[in-house]
């Protein structure tokens, strides 16, 4: 019976992996822009202004490619949040009912 309730093929397990794989893409990304962000902040103006201009296009993209990525993966994150509350609360009120 609680196998069946919290084993590992039950929905609250499928969303709690979802939640944990959501988090490690989310700090890997976050990563990878933070590391992008201290080359072009750590400078005055003029040389964050030549920096700029020396830098290939490809980089901006894929800065651009990787912050659309983090606003994706939190949506899911928080989209898999929602559904592993509300699960989590029907489970309640079936044990309290």
């Amino acid at each position: 019976m609680l196998k069946a309730l919290f084993g590992p093929s039950t929905l609250t397990s499928m969303l709690r992996g979802g939640l944990e794989e959501a988090s490690a893409t989310h700090r890997a990304i976050a990563q990878r822009v933070a590391g992008a962000l201290p080359a072009s902040s750590s400078v005055g103006f003029p040389d964050a202004l030549a920096a700029q201009n020396a830098q290939k296009p490809a980089s901006e993209a894929d800065l651009e490619n990787d912050m659309t990525a983090l606003a994706d993966t939190q949506l899911r994150y928080e989209a898999d949040a929602k559904l592993l509350k509300s699960a989590y609360a029907r489970l309640r009120s079936a044990l309290r009912g």
